[in-house]
């Protein structure tokens, strides 16, 4: 075969191989690490290489990079080649979103995620329903993983903003000018300034309609894109047959209207990925998943609670609100994962608690199960895993490349670095996919000593865990690994291959035909020394003593002789010669597509092995939480979690209950108080009106039992001594405060638009935790606007919550509530220096209100001067009086002495009452000096 490679100067030669009977072909150009492409070698290695191509016996024509086409093509055909030059073109396109390749991939667990977003008001055409729909589609390239779905959202898009602020995407496909401002703001608000690529609607954003068609276009093309992992089922094609689709496909496009946007926005997505060529790539062995929390696929029961934006940022769930990272979240608590796909299941659990009863205690019972004698079982499966690769990405990359793919798939040749590092990916995966069937062996003890339903499933062969114990056999008798890996070549062992076995076989019967023909030579020239010989290139030369000369027959072809032999060719052996290079030639042939054949046949079962990634990442994630239950301060318990009935209501019950985050290395051993929690129940009180010290705890007891209900419902242990609860279908957290002023939201505007959400959305079922509501305006407007909130909390929404304020007079409003337990953080009030106030924080919740928020403690502690402390709290004493807090003298009628007295008396007697007297040290100075003040002013006022 005639060979010419072509190299073009510059920074890098570049390197193009055409052949008589293939073409021109330009070769792969890929990078690495944006460095050179693997096509390519620098100017200083010049001579080296042209001098290694020349040995192999490649001619090579230099191009200088101002040569144009035609003179090109002139010396091309010079040398002897008919093909025409190819043009270069893009084979791909990089982006945040789109990233395959590159080691980042493989250091950093965390997912990249794209998203494409279609939008539609429906309030005019669909009466009593108003809103807007949104329908989306988020594509993890790196595992060929598409989510879509579409639900209604309201005006604030409280929907969008939480799946945003979990999902955080790197990159933003949108129809130009399509989407409203309220829903360009909440992407810009939400996400981490991502890469946003507009579209023209219709032209590129297709509508739902178009991107059916072009999808059946995708799945009818090839009988490998039938993605078994989805179980799929037949659409009709327009009259072109049956084509399969995913069941998430199928279900959205019987769905009609009710689908039609999140089809949208899977068309904008495609039509990107199209243009980065990666649709086919991706599609090929792509799996689909529901949106989760989609409103489009209703369910009769909730399957997971649902933590909405403010609740994911107030609680710290995932990311801190300093720099963003994982430091003080709730995850980094929880994270104890060997595997990087381990990591990002643990993620999505968290963002989404269960919330079936049923779901939870699986998850308890398998959580359970690696404590205590599975511990060791536990840490030999981790042990197992610990120097996994990313398994889930490694696979999805491997399963894209088990055939060409591009525009000029066809005319693709492999660098000879791009092929070894191919087949060392491949390799890695087979080593990968191995340990993890042995990682999970080591876990059958596990199953002797349990009764856990989720593990027995998980771990039995043929339900959860894909029995692929064959597969590997088969793949470890085709071929030798570790010499592979060694030498960047496979050899096939015999069975490894057909198509390797059946040219082997050709060659061996070519040859076993040659020895057969040298035995009959021996009779006709009745000489068995006659042998084959073999002089440079020349094979099957057959060397006949000089004796016998004059005996050779007359079909004998010299072609060299030594001293006392003559070797001669004859016909027949030049038939065979012919023959035996056609055949050498297609076993190398076939030596060559070994690798692609081989990787094809592991992608047949790419479910399986997803199946078996997804095993072993839920494995990881529930050994992970039985760890983490060792990092939490004091001691820890399983929730016990019941369902609402006719007899009893929504209730939470914690004794002793820790923080999850908080722990002894960051604050000391014994430091953190903890405190027991009633919220519902029979005749129980469902709210809990807070008061407390400025820096009292107030907001560590809110984030301490919403992060505890979170854990619950995730079904990790909590940091309590006891802790029971009915099922919580979603939280509300309205903590801190913040503005965003670029969006023109002010402080107080945030404040209540998160209040807003808390209204209209919360359930019996749900959690609130409002943290001084109505801070942010006057204290007469924010007063109102608190006490209102929480009396249609507590009377019309009916939910449980921790409502915390220092607004004093919401505590008399509910005194006598049967509905409202009214607690405070407790502490002790001493004098200082110059007679100020200092407060000694106990941190504990105790009944009883507290008469008033030391905000003037606070300043001192700030470094505020002695002169202004002293100051402010003259003020802030007359502050009190001016505002009723302490009863005036005008309300006080005196009459003679003995009224006089018997007032005097009677307020003392009024204020004693209020006294917890099992909590003796509670009661403060400042409370024995509001009863001199008011005994001061009965007497002045006599």
């Amino acid at each position: 075969m005639d060979k010419v490679l072509f190299f073009k100067m510059g920074k890098f030669y570049e390197l193009f191989e055409m052949d008589a009977h293939i073409g021109a072909r330009e070769l792969d150009l890929q990078y690495m690490k944006g460095e050179q492409p693997h096509c390519g070698f620098p100017e200083k290695n010049y001579s080296m290489n042209l001098e290694r191509l020349t040995r192999k016996g490649y001619r090579v024509l230099v191009v200088e990079q101002t040569e144009t086409p035609e003179q090109l093509e002139i010396r091309r055909k010079e040398m002897g080649s008919k093909d025409k030059v190819v043009k270069r073109e893009i084979c791909a396109m990089v982006t945040q979103g789109t990233l395959m390749e590159g080691e980042s991939l493989f250091t950093n667990p965390d997912t990249s995620y794209l998203l494409s977003i279609a939008e539609h008001f429906r309030s005019l055409e669909v009466p009593g329903k108003g809103g807007v729909v949104i329908g989306l589609c988020v594509v993890d390239v790196s595992t060929s993983k598409f989510m879509v779905g579409q639900f209604e959202d309201d005006l604030e898009r409280h929907w969008l903003c939480s799946i945003l602020s979990e999902l955080r995407p790197v990159e933003v496909v949108k129809p130009s000018k399509a989407l409203s401002p309220e829903t360009e703001r909440i992407i810009k608000n939400n996400t981490r300034n991502p890469l946003v690529n507009n579209l023209l609607p219709f032209d590129e954003f297709w509508d739902a309609e178009r991107t059916i068609n072009e999808i059946r276009k995708y799945y009818s093309s090839s009988e490998h894109y039938l993605a078994a992992q989805n179980g799929c089922t037949s659409a009709d094609n327009a009259g072109n047959g049956p084509v399969d689709l995913p069941d998430v496909l199928t279900e959205l496009v019987n769905a009609g209207i009710d689908g039609s946007y999140a089809l949208s926005a899977l068309g904008g997505c495609l039509f990107y990925l199209r243009q980065a060529f990666l649709d086919e790539k991706l599609l090929k062995c792509a799996k689909f998943e529901r949106l989760p929390c989609s409103g489009f696929f209703n369910n009769l029961q909730k399957p997971y609670m649902i933590l909405d934006a403010a609740a994911l940022e107030n609680l710290e769930i995932l990311e801190n609100n300093r720099s963003g990272g994982l430091s003080g979240t709730l995850f980094a608590q929880l994270d104890h994962c060997v595997t990087a796909f381990g990591k990002r299941l643990l993620k999505g659990w968290i963002a989404r608690p269960l919330y079936d009863i049923r779901s939870i205690v699986e998850r308890q019972d398998a959580v359970a199960c690696f404590k205590g004698a599975g511990l060791t079982s536990a840490l030999e499966f981790r042990k197992e895993l610990s120097k996994l690769q990313d398994m889930e990405r490694l696979l999805s990359r491997l399963f894209v490349s088990c055939e060409a793919h591009g525009r000029n798939a066809n005319r693709v040749i492999l660098y000879e670095d791009a092929a070894k590092k191919r087949l060392q990916e491949f390799i890695a995966s087979l080593h990968g996919c191995e340990a993890m069937i042995q990682a999970c062996s080591s876990l059958d003890t596990v199953l002797t000593s349990t009764k856990s339903t989720l593990l027995h499933y998980l771990l039995t062969p043929g339900k959860g865990l894909p029995d692929m114990c064959s597969v590997i056999e088969h793949f470890k008798d085709a071929f030798d690994w570790s010499e592979a890996d060694r030498t960047g070549r496979i050899i096939p062992h015999e069975g490894g291959d057909v198509d390797y076995d059946a040219a082997c076989k050709k060659l061996k019967e070519i040859e076993s035909n040659l020895m057969k023909y040298l035995k009959e030579q021996r009779k006709v020239l009745g000489n068995s020394e006659v042998n084959y010989v073999a002089v440079g290139k020349d094979l099957y030369l057959l060397e006949v003593p000089e004796s016998l000369r004059g005996a050779v027959p007359a079909e004998y072809e010299l072609q060299s002789s030594k001293k006392g032999y003559f070797r001669y060719w004859t016909p027949k052996i030049k038939d065979f010669l012919s023959e035996l290079s056609q055949a050498e030639a297609e076993k190398e042939s076939k030596l060559k597509g070994i690798l692609t054949r081989l990787i094809g046949q592991f992608s047949e079962h790419h479910s399986k092995w997803r199946q078996l990634v997804s095993v072993i990442a839920e494995l990881d994630v529930l050994i992970s939480l039985a760890i983490a239950s060792d990092y939490y301060e004091g001691p820890t318990c399983r929730p016990v979690l019941r369902e609402v009935c006719h007899e009893n209501e929504p209730y939470l019950s914690a004794r002793g209950l820790g923080h999850p985050m908080l722990r002894s290395d960051a604050l000391g051993k014994g430091s953190f108080v903890p405190n027991d929690v009633r919220i519902g129940g029979v005749g129980q009180p469902r709210f809990i009106l807070l008061t407390g010290p400025n820096m009292g705890g107030k907001s560590t007891l809110l984030r301490q039992v919403c992060l505890a209900v979170v854990l619950a419902q995730v079904g990790a242990d909590v940091p309590s001594e006891s802790f029971e609860l009915s099922p919580v279908d979603r939280i509300f957290v309205r903590m801190g405060a913040r503005d965003n002023i670029m969006a023109g939201q002010s402080t107080f505007l945030m404040e209540l638009s998160e209040t807003a959400g808390v209204l209209s959305s919360a359930t019996q079922n749900s959690l609130v935790a409002l943290d001084e509501l109505g801070r942010g305006t006057a204290t007469s407007d924010g007063q109102a606007i608190a006490a209102s909130v929480f009396e249609y909390l507590v009377h019309r929404v009916q939910c449980r919550g921790l409502f915390s304020t220092h607004y004093h007079r919401l505590i008399l409003e509910y005194e006598k509530n049967t509905k409202v337990s009214i607690c405070h953080m407790a502490c002790q009030v001493g004098k200082g220096v110059g007679g100020m106030e200092e407060v000694t924080f106990l941190y504990r919740l105790a009944p009883g209100s507290c008469p008033k928020s030391y905000g003037v403690n606070v300043a001192r502690l700030a470094g505020l001067p002695t002169c202004v402390l002293q100051k402010a709290a003259r003020k802030s004493n007359d502050f009190e009086i001016s505002n009723g807090k302490h009863q005036p003298v005008a309300e006080v009628k005196i009459s003679d002495t003995e009224t006089d007295e018997r007032t005097l008396i009677k307020e003392l007697l009024s204020i004693s009452e209020t006294w917890n007297l099992e909590d003796s040290r509670v009661v403060t100075l400042s409370l024995l000096g509001d009863i001199q003040q008011r005994a001061r002013l009965l007497v002045l006022g006599k």
